[in-house]
C-alpha cells in the first residue's frame, strides 16, 4: 500500500456541483502525486449532495466518501475527516483543507508540498486564492486586535495610513511571507501541527475555526507562511 503523502479534506453542505468540480480539478494532481488522496464529507445536507457525491466518488479512485448525520459545522466536519486519517497505521503527512468552491490550478499543490517541505520550520501554508478574472483575493491575515478592528472600521484615509500595519487583512503579498492566519479555503497542515496541538476546536461552528488553529498553532511554535 502506497502510504499518504497528503490527505485534501473538502466539506460539502449543499453545493454538490462545486464539490464536484473541485474533485475534477484535483485529478491532474493526483495523478501527479501518488500519495494524494481525498476524502469528501458531506455535513447532513439533505438535499441530494449525499446520493450524488456517492455515485460520482468511484471514478476517482484516489478519493472516498464519508456522509455525516447531522451538520456539525466546518470544525466538526473536517475533525471526523481528519482525526481517524491521524489515528492509522499510516497517517498522511500533509493535510489539506479545501474548500468546495475552490478550482486546483495545474502544479499548484505540488508547489505548496514543494514550498513547506523545504521550509521544514513552517507548519502552515496557503495559497493565493483568486477570483475566476484572476484577481487576487486577501486570504492571508493578521489576528485580530483592537487597532486592527479601528482600522477596518474606520477607513479613513490618515488613520488607515497610521494604522497600515495593524489591517487585518493586508494587501495579498506578491511572495512568501509569514502571516497571522490563514483561510480555511486552501490550507496545508503538517502533521507534526496536529500532534502538538490537537484537532479543530468544536466549539466553532462556523467561521474562526481558522484563527483559533492558527493562534494555536503559533503558540506551539508553528508559523503560518
Amino acid at each position: 500500500m502506497t502510504d499518504t503523502r497528503l490527505l485534501v479534506v473538502i466539506i460539502n453542505y449543499r453545493t454538490a456541483d462545486l464539490t464536484l468540480d473541485c474533485l475534477h480539478s484535483l485529478a491532474g494532481e493526483a495523478a501527479a502525486l501518488p500519495g494524494l488522496r481525498a476524502v469528501v464529507v458531506d455535513s447532513a445536507s439533505a438535499d441530494g449532495s449525499a446520493e450524488r457525491l456517492s455515485a460520482a466518488i468511484d471514478s476517482y479512485p484516489w478519493a472516498t466518501f464519508l456522509p455525516l448525520a447531522e451538520n456539525r459545522g466546518f470544525a466538526a466536519s473536517n475533525n471526523a475527516a481528519i482525526g481517524p486519517a491521524l489515528a492509522a497505521a499510516h497517517p498522511p503527512r500533509y493535510i489539506l483543507l479545501l474548500n468546495p468552491d475552490t478550482a486546483v490550478r495545474p502544479g499548484a499543490i505540488r508547489e505548496l508540498l514543494r514550498f513547506i517541505e523545504a521550509h521544514p520550520e513552517v507548519g502552515l501554508a496557503g495559497p493565493r486564492l483568486e477570483n475566476p478574472d484572476g484577481a487576487p483575493q486577501r486570504s492571508a491575515f493578521r489576528f485580530p486586535s483592537v487597532l486592527g478592528e479601528l482600522e477596518d472600521g474606520a477607513r479613513l484615509g490618515v488613520l488607515t495610513r497610521l494604522l497600515a500595519g495593524r489591517a487585518v487583512a493586508p494587501p495579498t503579498p506578491g511572495e512568501p511571507c509569514r502571516t497571522d492566519w490563514l483561510s480555511g479555503a486552501g490550507l496545508l497542515v503538517r502533521r507534526e501541527v496536529f500532534d502538538a496541538i490537537g484537532l479543530f476546536d468544536e466549539g466553532y461552528f462556523l467561521y474562526f475555526e481558522e484563527v483559533d488553529f492558527c493562534r494555536r498553532a503559533a503558540a506551539a511554535g508553528w508559523p503560518c507562511w
